[in-house]
């Protein structure tokens, strides 16, 4: 392999994280007993192939949002309309799937259905915690995230939204109140309402919850719990650094507060900032699973739990479903050991950052908030607009978007935003028309009401 073909690879693998920066060109040639022109060459390959970037002054520099050519080929993505779909659907939160995803699950089943030891899938009814075999590699998974438990807290959830009610109905009673974003997901105001706890929004900026706004409420407040999303939050994709996960983690522990980790879009990070619960593990239960990162169908949740309340979680989880469904866990666990869960992901990592591109230019002139890897826009719109005509001018000329009413606990004070989602779409093609649609209408005026007198 040529020492070009080499950096990419490290890029494409994870070796090379984002933003690390390379030795210069003599260093690299001493280390590796070449001449310098021969790393010149090297280096230029590499970013010609969008890994590396070199800025005069600085170096050479590890590229964010890599864009992989073999995972672009693997997956073979339409990028350009054959004609004018009637509709398109940006307003659901989505990992883009493609035919390749349905060939290598149905590579997987045939696989699973040719083992001799599979009988454990249908025929047993224990653990409550999940196989085994599940549990192991799902801890291998949670390890790759940053978070190393032992397998006796991984507990297997049909989902992320089983493992978040698991979670709070846990921790949380009846009248309790629990601290959250002041733009949240939907599920946890459903969540609310069924097991009758109070919601506390706490202010955000680009970065997430503030902890000024996070230490108010626990001052003024009897916070139970803080509920929150630091990896691209939904739905105006806030996104904690690591300063941020440790000054929530420090009030927290300082006061005494349970945190449930929502990370359900965290594995799309090219450079993985740890989970709180690696900061606060004896607070914090994590949850996250394959479904926003992989296939909607893939619902094969993991939840860890502090150890003092594992009892109690395993207790309702047996209550809840008994156990969590074996099956989608033994694709995960086929996919896990030999490498496909790698490749899958980092299609999405790719595949969004591309499309987080075609948004930028698409809207070119409207002012939103984006994770440059992320599923979702967060739209703010011009004066003349307000979210309910944005939606329905979108629908009648094809375009689906989500209103910001789901994720706010008042909905009487409206807001000027729309929520925009990239994944539903195969085609990008339809994900660049529908962007350039919904930016035509922002250019126009408001149709005018019709009454009738």
């Amino acid at each position: 392999m040529s020492i070009g073909n080499y950096l990419v690879e490290c890029v494409r693998s994870g070796y090379l994280k984002p933003g690390t920066r390379l030795p210069t060109h003599r260093e690299f040639a001493e280390q590796i007993g070449v001449s310098v022109q021969t790393v010149s060459h090297a280096y230029g390959y590499a970013e010609k192939k969008g890994a590396l970037e070199s800025w005069v002054g600085n170096g050479t520099f590890v590229k964010s949002g890599f864009v992989d050519e073999i995972t672009d080929s693997e997956f073979m993505l339409t990028q350009e309309m054959k004609e004018t779909p009637d509709e398109i659907d940006m307003s659901i939160a989505h990992p883009v799937v493609t035919d390749r995803h349905v060939a290598l699950f149905n590579q997987a089943l045939m696989h699973i259905a040719s083992q001799t030891n599979n009988r454990c899938l249908i025929s047993k009814a224990k653990p409550v915690t999940g196989q085994p075999h599940h549990v192991e590699s799902g801890a291998r998974f949670l390890s790759s995230q940053g978070l190393d438990v032992g397998t006796e807290q991984v507990l297997l959830t049909n989902g992320a939204s089983h493992g978040l009610t698991l979670a709070l109905s846990t921790v949380v009673e009846h009248g309790d109140w629990v601290a959250c974003g002041q733009l949240v997901d939907h599920g946890l105001i459903s969540r609310s309402r069924m097991l009758g706890f109070k919601l506390q929004p706490l202010e955000m900026d680009e970065f997430g919850i503030t902890p000024d706004a996070f230490e108010w409420a626990c001052q003024h407040k009897p916070i139970k719990a803080l509920c929150c999303t630091p990896s691209m939050a939904n739905p105006n994709s806030a996104h904690m650094e690591q300063a941020r996960r440790e000054a929530i983690a420090d009030i927290a522990k300082k006061y005494e507060i349970y945190v449930i980790e929502d990370d359900v879009y965290g594995a799309l990070e090219p450079n993985r900032v740890a989970p709180l619960a690696a900061l606060l593990p004896e607070q914090t239960f994590y949850v996250t699973s394959l479904t926003k990162v992989v296939a909607p169908g893939m619902r094969t949740g993991y939840l860890t739990v502090p150890r003092h309340f594992l009892q109690h979680a395993i207790g309702r989880l047996a209550a809840t479903s008994w156990s969590a469904t074996p099956l989608p866990f033994e694709v995960a666990h086929l996919w896990i050991e030999n490498g496909t869960l790698n490749r899958l992901i980092r299609f999405q990592i790719n595949e969004f950052a591309k499309r987080q591109r075609i948004a930028k230019t698409a809207l070119q002139g409207h002012s939103f908030s984006a994770h440059p890897n992320g599923q979702h826009i967060w739209l703010k719109l011009p004066e003349q607009w307000n979210s309910d005509d944005l939606v329905a001018s979108a629908k009648r000329s094809g375009v689906q978007i989500t209103s910001y009413k789901p994720f706010v606990l008042d909905t009487n004070q409206p807001i000027p935003y729309v929520r925009i989602s990239l994944g539903a779409e195969t085609n990008r093609g339809y994900i660049k028309h529908g962007l350039s649609v919904i930016s035509e209408i922002l250019d126009t005026n408001p149709p005018t009401s019709h009454f009738l007198v």
